[in-house]
């Protein structure tokens, strides 16, 4: 397939060169751009501060969109800066809770996303909490089975896909662990959702936070976090804004009630532009079909594994199915595939010395081809 026969690509404004940094920030739909223009910068430049009303249908219709993305309702869904500022109220909500004075503990794995970890870490004088690490590999049942068995654990945080392995977890059985053990489950989707299929019902998940930065090509900005339903009305988090009262409009300092759904988690004056670029993006990816953009990416991922392969780069099967969006990888010889990359334009990047390559809609297959002879040395 080449890229004058590949009807989507011209969907999206492409960097020069290869891109392979959806992992990092996915390319800029064209729709997003003209969405900033005509449900946020023109109502501004109109209406002033009457664009309000009209700003708030729109990050409506964000929440909405995302909710469909991973099976939920949209009052679960509360946008988010990032995921760091959804996982800390969070975590305020449910360590203040009486009843699990006795729970200290926040499980996950060491190859979540660093700022996971320094959030907890930033939580542990006030709510006397403690960390604990999981050096197994990630899908070690047992690991967390065993991280549970004191009944120490508040909650435990899940990466669906590790940003420095590709790695999926088994996110449903590891949600399993929690509910035995009456424990929270949270997972990170920011390097899944967009490109391999989310399911909070499926998982019985607690909590879930994301971003539209990376597969979602929704920019940065646009973070979002899912509560489970019958777990908002009980959870009261840290810290709070006139966007989480139930009426954000009343303007009575002495009467705070917080909203009866997700939004209670919000905070203060919100961003907009960043919900009307990801709405956008989003539908614009909906129209496209998530399952095609899924087999595309598989297409160009096997591809690059069966070329490292024949190279001899990869002495040992590589599960693709296993994997996320990305292909993190090493080179028989770093240096040379590095000028490779840069001789050819491939737009990367790096994780100690591995090599994190990821293909979007915007790729074709002669580029992946030209990705894989890179690390022929």
């Amino acid at each position: 397939m080449s890229s004058t026969d590949y009807p989507y690509s011209n969907l999206f404004e492409k960097p020069k060169g290869i891109y392979a940094l959806s992992h990092s920030v996915g390319p800029l739909c064209k729709v997003a751009r003209k969405a900033l223009d005509t449900h946020y910068l023109n109502d501004w430049a109109n209406l002033g501060g009457d664009a309000w009303p009209k700003w708030l249908t729109q990050i409506d219709g964000f929440s909405a969109q995302v909710a469909g993305l991973i099976n939920a309702n949209p009052q679960a869904i509360c946008p988010q800066e990032n995921l760091a500022s959804g996982f800390y109220t969070f975590i305020s909500a449910i360590a203040k809770r009486p009843e699990h004075k006795h729970q200290d503990t926040i499980v996950m794995h060491k190859d979540a996303f660093a700022s996971m970890g320094f959030v907890v870490q930033g939580l542990a004088n006030t709510y006397k909490l403690k960390l604990v690490l999981l050096n197994d590999a990630p899908n070690d049942i047992d690991a967390w089975y065993n991280a549970f068995e004191d009944n120490s654990v508040l909650a435990c945080l899940v990466t669906h896909v590790h940003s420095n392995t590709s790695v999926k977890s088994k996110v449903r059985e590891i949600c399993a662990i929690a509910r035995q053990f009456e424990a929270y489950s949270m997972v990170d989707i920011a390097q899944s959702v967009g490109i391999v299929p989310v399911d909070v019902k499926t998982w019985q998940v607690d909590a879930v936070f994301g971003s539209c930065v990376k597969w979602l090509c929704g920019g940065p900005g646009a973070g979002f976090m899912y509560v489970r339903e019958d777990l908002i009305t009980r959870l009261e988090p840290d810290p709070i804004g006139w966007f989480s009262h139930e009426n954000p409009f009343e303007f009575d300092i002495n009467r705070y009630v917080p909203a009866s759904d997700a939004k209670r988690f919000w905070g203060g004056t919100p961003s907009v532009a960043p919900y009307v670029m990801a709405s956008s993006a989003i539908e614009c990816l909906q129209d496209i079909g998530l399952t095609k953009i899924i087999e595309h990416n598989y297409m160009l991922k096997h591809l690059i594994v069966e070329r490292l392969t024949e190279y001899g780069v990869l002495t040992e099967k590589v599960d693709v199915d296993s994997l996320g969006g990305s292909l993190c990888l090493a080179a028989n010889q770093t240096d040379k595939t590095q000028e490779k990359l840069a001789k050819h334009a491939v737009a990367h990047d790096m994780r100690s010395d591995i090599f994190r390559i990821s293909l979007h809609l915007i790729n074709t297959v002669e580029e992946a081809e030209v990705v894989a002879s890179c690390f022929d040395t």
